[in-house]
């Protein structure tokens, strides 16, 4: 474990995930608020030729370069354990899939030294981290959701055509299965070939697969805050370009008032499960404008920059909630606030570029239009703070560090 020593004294929470864009949002909600914030990255997460973003904050006051968490997941653990019993965080908040799956069956570890393990009770990641068993609870509730066929085998994709044609989407039913940091998405098949060949994928990896009908329509998102059975927070927001182009993080997004069909339906499914602490439910609308039920997140997703900047200070409320104290309930926050991730929707503009033709592509100039012309929409951008440039420059760096291997 190499580290970016700061002064004497302990940490108040150990933010783990430093590379995503919300851990560096969670950074710099709670060294504005006075804390003391340590963030750490697993090496198999980062570049090491390009530095961390978050590792750049004014806020970050200790960084830690920690072991590998996929192959080497009992040193990642070990080295998370020192930290915490060398300086005494109160909480230790991880905000990826990977590391969640890592770490969560060590928190009473945690608990033993006095810090928090900032994560939805056990019974609730079991349902929300398993889309299957998501959906079907979902579907008792009676909320909607895009019809679904379980595949188990390449030879069943004949049963999904016949229901869908094409196209049709793939889905795993975890995003992670060991092995790999590579999360695993869901994907748009337009043929038999590229279906087989998903298919395979996703099984090879160790995860289920969902066939699902093509929902066309936009994406909206709710994330809310849950203490006990409250909800203390709620933000909404549609998502104009994700990356990758279906199913993946959001590149633009603008936060909007939570219509209430998607407010009642989210609220109802988080509260099913049980889920405390933050999380974020995705729907798409149909033809006849009904929001149906993609995926729930019970962690800190990568919209949360567009819920601050909105009024909905998520990383805060966390701390308070994983801490014990009152957490101040928000009952409002402002509408029409659009952020981008300009990394992102470069990476968006070079995908969308292969995928003319394809479910939810543009025309080459509508691509090339809709990306340049975002300078004049967005005035919020994901890890941009004047005060705190350097994560910005970081992000810049690393982004025309990918497009050069990529060229």
């Amino acid at each position: 474990m190499t580290d970016k020593p700061a002064g004497s004294g302990d940490y108040d929470i150990l933010v783990l995930d430093a590379s995503l864009k919300q851990s560096l949002a969670t950074v710099r909600s709670l060294g504005k608020a006075g804390l003391r914030v340590a963030a750490g990255e697993s090496s198999a997460q980062f570049d090491p030729s390009v530095p961390v973003p978050a590792f750049r904050s004014r806020y970050c006051q200790r960084s830690l370069v920690l072991p590998d968490l996929v192959d080497d997941a009992p040193a990642f653990i070990a080295a998370v354990t020192e930290f915490v019993r060398e300086h005494s965080p109160r909480v230790v908040l991880p905000t990826g899939d990977v590391t969640i799956s890592v770490l969560r069956e060590h928190r009473q570890t945690f608990a033993e030294l006095g810090c928090v393990l900032a994560l939805a009770p056990e019974s609730a990641l079991d349902i929300a981290n398993d889309k299957d068993r998501t959906l079907r609870l979902a579907e008792q509730l009676g909320i909607a959701q895009p019809t679904s066929l379980r595949i188990g085998a390449a030879r069943d994709l004949a049963t999904a055509v016949a229901e869908f044609g094409f196209p049709f989407v793939l889905k795993p039913t975890v995003s992670w299965t060991g092995g790999t940091v590579d999360r695993l998405v869901p994907v748009d098949v337009i043929n038999q070939d590229e279906a087989t060949e998903v298919t395979e994928r996703f099984l090879k990896a160790g995860a289920g697969v969902l066939a699902q009908q093509w929902v066309p329509g936009r994406r909206e998102g709710v994330s809310l805050l849950i203490a006990g059975d409250e909800v203390m927070a709620a933000c909404g927001h549609v998502a104009h370009r994700t990356t990758p182009p279906l199913g993946g993080a959001s590149a633009v997004r603008e936060s909007i008032e939570v219509p209430d069909d998607t407010m009642h339906a989210a609220v109802l499914l988080a509260k099913a499960i049980g889920l405390q602490g933050v999380c974020e439910v995705e729907f798409r609308r149909d033809a006849e404008n009904r929001p149906l039920l993609m995926e729930i997140n019970a962690r800190l997703a990568g919209t949360i920059e567009n819920a601050v900047q909105s009024g909905v200070d998520f990383p805060l409320m966390i701390w308070c909630w994983a801490t014990g104290q009152a957490v101040s309930p928000v009952t409002g926050y402002r509408h029409g606030v659009r952020t981008r991730w300009l990394h992102g929707d470069t990476r968006w503009l070079w995908q969308n570029w292969r995928r003319a033709g394809r479910p939810d592509g543009m025309p080459h100039f509508e691509m090339l239009y809709a990306y340049f012309s975002e300078f004049a929409k967005s005035h919020h951008y994901d890890g941009f703070d004047r005060h705190d440039v350097k994560p910005f420059l970081a992000e810049l760096r690393y982004t025309a560090h990918v497009f050069r291997k990529f060229t």
